[in-house]
């Protein structure tokens, strides 16, 4: 590996680089995602029972430290127990937007290395052929396979590094963008519940 490393010259610091923060922001999106959030389901049945039982206090305590995008939007749903059901829809959107840019928070860095790993393997080749083309110039042109690999070798891993980079990120972020979408879905969907729930049981207060 070190070889390979050090014959693909200086770009090849950059692609490893760049790989190591896709690798974090990967690690990072699915502890996010998988490992730090609230069973949606569960949540909801609790902050059901507790609204239609007329307890808003227990229902706000059983939701205060969950986390996730359903926790975000029932804390918001729970605290404005009370008042018109436009303020609790305004306030469970409100919710809602700053759950989805939590989600969405640092996929725009890995599409960024997505693009940006493959520029580099590019940069790689046409340094490396430069630098073989200047043996060329200073051999005036006669030159022996050995003294010509140097350059095209540093061509050649630069681009395959680039491309080894990128592949599985496209994929990792295909597949993170789908499971965000399904967690907005349910949002979504706990929303209206959640806003129908909290407004009904006011107008049964009223």
């Amino acid at each position: 590996m070190l070889k390979y490393i050090s014959a693909g010259g200086t770009v090849m610091y950059p692609i490893i680089l760049v790989s190591i923060l896709g690798l974090a922001v990967v690690i990072e999106k699915i502890i996010q995602l998988f490992f730090a959030q609230t069973d949606s389901d569960r949540l909801m049945r609790s902050v059901k029972m507790h609204l239609a039982q007329g307890r808003p206090v227990e229902a706000m305590q059983a939701v205060r430290n969950e986390r996730g995008p359903v926790a975000g939007i029932a804390r918001a749903a729970v605290a404005n127990y009370g008042k018109s059901s436009e303020e609790i829809r305004a306030a469970v959107e409100a919710a809602g937007r700053e759950e989805v840019f939590v989600m969405e928070r640092k996929m725009n860095v890995l599409d960024g290395i997505i693009t940006l790993a493959p520029l580099l393997g590019l940069l790689g080749t046409v340094t490396g052929l430069i630098k073989s083309f200047q043996v060329l110039s200073a051999f005036g042109g006669l030159t022996t396979p050995a003294q010509l690999s140097g350059g095209i070798a540093e061509a050649m891993i630069t681009t395959a590094a680039g491309l080894i980079v990128a592949t599985p990120l496209v994929i990792i972020e295909s597949w993170l963008s789908l499971v965000i979408d399904d967690r907005v879905a349910t949002m979504e969907k706990q929303a209206v519940e959640l806003v129908a729930l909290v407004a009904g049981e006011n107008e049964e207060d009223q």
